[in-house]
This record gives C-alpha cells, sequence and structure tokens, in this order.
C-alpha cells in the first residue's frame, strides 16, 4: 500500500522572515537581551510589508525566540529558558483546528493569571495595566478596531507579567498567539466594530483591572473568565456567519 503525500504548499513571506531572525539568533548574530530594529525599519530593509514583519515578529515570541516589551521594543529571549514551551507551540499549531479546546484552554490560563496578578501586582504593574485599559478603550472608542484588539492584547499580556510566574506567562501567551491566528485577527475586530459588543468589553476590562488594583484574586479570576467567555460566545458567531 502507498503512502500518500499531500502537495507543499508555497511558504508565507513572514515564516521566511523569521527564519531569517531565527538564523541570526542561532548563528549568535543576535544575541539574547539585543534589542531588535522597529518594525517600520525592519520592513525597509527586508523589502516587505509592515504586515508581514508583524506576523513574524508574532510567531517568533510565540515559540519564545523574543519577547516584545511594551513601550521599550522587542528583545531576544535566552531560548535556553524555552524548551518546554516550543513543543507546546509546535502541538497547538497543529492542533489550531479544535477551537472548543483553545477556548477552554484560555479561559483556565487567563483566569489562573489574573488572580495571581491580584496578588502580586506591584503598584507599577497596576498603573501599566490601566495605561493600557486607556489606549484600548481610546482606540475603540475612536473607531480604531486594529489597535484597539494591539491594546487589548498588549493588556492581557500585562495582566499576565504581573503574575509573576515565569512559565505561565509564556504558556498563556503561547495558547493566545495560537489561539489568535486560529481564529484570525479580521474576525477579532469585528468584534470590536460592533459598538454594543465593544461597550460590553470595555467594562468587562474595566472589572478585571479593578480587582486587580483592588488585589482581590477571585474577583479578578471571576472577571477575565466573563469576559474570555463573552467574547469567545460573540467570536463563535461571527465565525458562523
Amino acid at each position: 500500500m502507498g503512502i500518500t503525500f499531500t502537495p507543499v504548499k508555497t511558504r508565507r513571506l513572514y515564516e521566511e522572515i523569521a527564519e531569517q531572525i531565527q538564523q541570526l539568533i542561532s548563528g549568535g548574530e543576535l544575541k539574547p537581551g539585543d534589542k531588535l530594529p522597529p518594525e517600520r525599519e525592519l520592513a525597509d530593509t527586508l523589502q516587505v510589508s509592515r504586515v508581514s514583519v508583524r506576523e513574524a515578529i508574532r510567531s517568533l515570541e510565540m515559540l519564545g525566540f523574543i519577547e516584545i516589551r511594551h513601550g521599550e521594543g522587542t528583545f531576544v529571549r535566552d531560548t535556553n529558558d524555552n524548551d518546554v514551551i516550543r513543543p507546546l507551540a509546535m502541538f497547538l499549531a497543529m492542533e489550531r483546528g479544535s477551537l472548543l479546546d483553545m477556548f477552554e484552554v484560555r479561559r483556565i490560563f487567563e483566569a489562573a493569571t489574573s488572580a495571581l496578578a491580584a496578588e502580586r501586582a506591584t503598584d507599577e504593574e497596576v498603573e501599566q495595566i490601566g495605561m493600557l485599559l486607556e489606549k484600548m478603550k481610546d482606540r475603540i472608542q475612536s473607531g480604531d478596531s486594529e489597535r484597539g484588539e494591539d491594546f487589548d492584547a498588549a493588556y492581557h499580556y500585562a495582566v499576565a507579567e504581573a503574575s509573576h510566574n515565569n512559565l505561565l506567562i509564556k504558556l498563556l501567551r503561547t495558547v493566545h498567539e495560537e489561539w489568535s491566528k486560529a481564529v484570525s485577527a479580521g474576525t477579532q475586530q469585528l468584534l470590536l466594530d460592533d459598538a454594543r459588543n465593544a461597550e460590553e468589553i470595555i467594562k468587562q476590562h474595566v472589572r478585571v483591572f479593578a480587582a486587580i488594583k483592588a488585589h482581590d484574586p477571585a474577583a479578578a479570576s471571576q472577571a477575565m473568565l466573563e469576559h474570555v467567555t463573552f467574547a469567545e460566545r460573540e467570536i463563535r458567531k461571527h465565525m458562523v456567519e
């Protein structure tokens, strides 16, 4: 009985960009702690769109090769710390069709990081989360769903960072990135384009922030669970349509 292979598809541009950056890291030209050039500069140098660069950066972040520090830039990680994360990222990429499983995993991780953030967040971290919340509100209310989604993601990552659990932070980032790819940015932005949904999502983020600021783990976990459950339910409606 012969083995059946499927045709190899042409690689997407962002994968080639990611591989080039990955080779610079593995070859030692980019070392842990090094800062990557800004997105616009990378796009000009590589003669590609900023969208392709952004996708490459996100995929490398998911795999644990780099980290994005909001307000500072993109930095090379010490990949020796990510041996557990890379296999998970690869597994999630292969299992991307099972959205229900991803939704459930994301709810668990988001609720856990929110509870820990409420316990452990410093004053500076609370301030950072609040600042990202205000920027998200401003962009959404201005009708800029793309930037609103960017600040939404940054808000969730800031909450995760405030948990002070490095493994949980990496796991959540990995799940969140794969979930975002499976759902697609366009579908997520549709959620924010709906005025009623957008207003409800803002209120939910405010409740999560208030619980973290009050250092109330149970309230933070419950508020985040309600938010993620609501967002996923609405997104699935768009995906069915």
